[in-house]
Parts: C-alpha cells; sequence; structure tokens
C-alpha cells in the first residue's frame, strides 16, 4: 500500500532443496540484534529473515509479538507484507511472458476491452503491461480516494471484487500519459491481477501457490483472503491513521477483511520467507534471467528515489546497490532487500507502522552492514 523457524535452502539447477544453518552464525546474528534492542524505548517487535550467498537462512526476532498481553516476537512469526505482496503479481506476469502467453507491450485492452467498464480507467486505451508493472500508466491510487476510505470500515467482512476497487477511480483525470512519468500506484496491479486470472483461468492466489509458492517449497505465506490470518503477530497502527487506527490485530484477527489489498500486496508472511523468495526471483530461480534485461531496465521512481523496473525498486544505499520492495500496511511495514555484489537478501519487518514508534526498525537498518559482515 501508501509510501513508504529456521528453514535453510540451496539452490540447484534452480530448485529449492533444503539443508541446515550454522548454529555459530546464528547465535552471532542474534546477539547483533539483541545488542540494539532497548525495551523501554522500543516499541512492539521485529523479524529478521536472511539468506546468505550459499542460499543459507537465518531467522532472528526480538522484542513483543503483543505488547499488551506481553507475548515475545519469535522468528515463525506472521506479518502483513504490504506491498512486498507484489513481487509475487510481478513474477507472474514474468512467467506468463515468458511462457508467450502476453507481451510486455501489450496494451490492457487486449485482455480487458470486453468489460463494460474498462474506458472509464485512466489512459485505458494506451496503459500497457510494462507500463503497470512500472507504475507508469499515470493512474489514480484508489486506496486514497475519500469515498474508499469511508467505504471500508463501513463493512468489516466485505469481499471486493476487483472491479469494485478499480470503480474509486473511474472517469479520473489521468495524472500523466501513458509512459511519460513515475506514480506509484496499487491499482497498476489490481489491473495486473486481473489480467493473469483472464489469461491463465485460475484465481490469482491459485496461479501463485501452483506456479510459485509450492513449486520452490515457500512455507508461512499466506494469501489475505479474511481478518483471520495464521501465526499473525499483533499490528499498532498510528492513533491518526485513515484506515485503522491503534492496535489493528489481535489473536490473529485484523479489525477488517484485508483481502481489499489483493494484487496490490495481498499476502502475509514471515521475514525469512520473503528472503527466501527475493534470493530465488533475482538469482533467476523463479522466471528466466534471460528476461532480466527487461526486468531490470528502470524509470526514476519520482519520489521514492533511485530506478524501478518491471516489479523491482532499484537504488543505492549506505551498503551498496539493492534491489527490492517495501512494504506498508496499516500495523506493519516490511522491508525485502536483495544485494546482488553480495548475493545476500535481508528483509526487515516490524509490527507497528506509527511513525513516531519506528526506533527499533530504523536502528535495526542502520545495523545491515554488521549483519552483511557475519554473513560474508
Amino acid at each position: 500500500m501508501k509510501k513508504i523457524v529456521l528453514l535453510s535452502f540451496c539452490l540447484t539447477l534452480g530448485l529449492s532443496v533444503f539443508g541446515y544453518q550454522s548454529n555459530n552464525t546464528l547465535a552471532r546474528l542474534q546477539t547483533l540484534i539483541d545488542s540494539v534492542y532497548d525495551s523501554s524505548t522500543d516499541f512492539g517487535g521485529a523479524t529478521i529473515g536472511m539468506v546468505d550467498q550459499n542460499g543459507t537462512s537465518f531467522s532472528l526476532s526480538v522484542g513483543m509479538a503483543d505488547v499488551e498481553a506481553h507475548i515475545k516476537m519469535e522468528p515463525s512469526h506472521v506479518l502483513l507484507g504490504g506491498s512486498t505482496g507484489k513481487v509475487f503479481v510481478s513474477s507472474s506476469i514474468l512467467l506468463l511472458v515468458q511462457e508467450g502467453k502476453i507481451k510486455l507491450d501489450d496494451k490492457a485492452s487486449v485482455y480487458l476491452s470486453g468489460n463494460a467498464w474498462f474506458p472509464k480507467i485512466q489512459n485505458s486505451e494506451t496503459i500497457t503491461i510494462r507500463n503497470l508493472l512500472q507504475h507508469s500508466t499515470g493512474i489514480s491510487r484508489y486506496v486514497f480516494n475519500e469515498q474508499f476510505q469511508k467505504d471500508l470500515p463501513l463493512a468489516p467482512d466485505r469481499v471486493w471484487k476487483p472491479e469494485e476497487l478499480l470503480s474509486y477511480v473511474f472517469d479520473e483525470k489521468p495524472l500523466f500519459a501513458a509512459g511519460e512519468s513515475f506514480a506509484y500506484s496499487d491499482t497498476n496491479y489490481i489491473i495486473l491481477g486481473m489480467i493473469i486470472e483472464k489469461v491463465t483461468g485460475k484465481s490469482l492466489w491459485d496461479f501463485i501457490d501452483d506456479k510459485i509458492i509450492k513449486p520452490h517449497h515457500l512455507t508461512n505465506i499466506y494469501p489475505q483472503n479474511s481478518r483471520t490470518i495464521p501465526s499473525l503477530a499483533s499490528g499498532y497502527s498510528s492513533d491518526t491513521d485513515e484506515f485503522y487506527p491503534g492496535k489493528v490485530s489481535e489473536n490473529g484477527v485484523y479489525k477488517q477483511n484485508v483481502q481489499f489489498e489483493w494484487a496490490g500486496g495481498g499476502y502475509a508472511m514471515n521475514a525469512t520467507s520473503l528472503s527466501q523468495m527475493a534470493k530465488l526471483m533475482y538469482e533467476g530461480h523463479i522466471f528466466s534471467a534471460s528476461l532480466f534485461d527487461d526486468y531490470f531496465k528502470g524509470i526514476e521512481a519520482v519520489g521514492l528515489g533511485g530506478q524501478w523496473g518491471l516489479g523491482v525498486h532499484m537504488r543505492q544505499t549506505p551498503f551498496g546497490m539493492s534491489w527490492g520492495h517495501s512494504g506498508f500496511f496499516p500495523g506493519y511495514i516490511t522491508s525485502m532487500l536483495y544485494f546482488p555484489d553480495k548475493k545476500t537478501a535481508i528483509t526487515v519487518q516490524v509490527n507497528t507502522s506509527d511513525p513516531t514508534k519506528l526506533s527499533l526498525f530504523r536502528k535495526i537498518q542502520r545495523l545491515i552492514p554488521s549483519l552483511l559482515k557475519e554473513l560474508e
């Protein structure tokens, strides 16, 4: 959405093979994480998942999964991944490109023009698959529509249809002509999800499960198809959040049906699983590396810094070049990073999105150079 346990695997011929991680390295990593945590000033908790250059996974946690109930955060806890779920959608599109079922420069109208509502989409006749993946469509964000924000809390168990989500931007003036600039928009990925379902004849979640999650033995990744999420850590939002203020989930149940995010994110996961996905994806084991020239061809990510490819944010960090995606959902923040020079993935998740309570998240981010050094 807006703005911002213990498994190991190696990669052989593109397949995930499970093995064991070094307990000594794990202990050193945990000591580093513990060293920055201050229970008197840091709110909530964090999970940290890492996969090193050899494909070995490390799972860590610190702090509290539920502050009031004094439940400690565990590496196996699941948090809502927000927009990081888009990497499953972009990877699905690239798999369909690889199979010759979609072309990146096809217009979206090739797949969706049969719907009576399609002409109401901004730039409907000119947007392409590439534009949608790269957020260069000029389409507005439905989640920021004032009427949507009023409607969302009215029916906590409502199951939203994709076209209902799109309806909040019908007939709006485009932000710019398709392909002329960058504007991050969840609406782009709702359209991509609909195209995936149209081409495959499967539900989006079933296609991702069949083509990505099951074949690569990814675990602890759950579609957000109800208010209840297995192993979900409690989430804490800002008291002034426009969607859900305060404590947003408890005992694995969210205040509202999180299904509405759908292809705009739509997954809950733990940090290690998401790092495993990053390792597989950015090393050519989800879709073919023959598509990398297109995938990593970036445009300026206006307002975010760096470059945006076909579902990947590329930017220089104090720790080197990174590829990845961030995610926000009220109560949760996720940062998934892959460092190509080190062939290492690191994901950090925290169970608060309150900007006044993110000291732990910031301290762990600053710790990344030390974590990377431990994995060399």
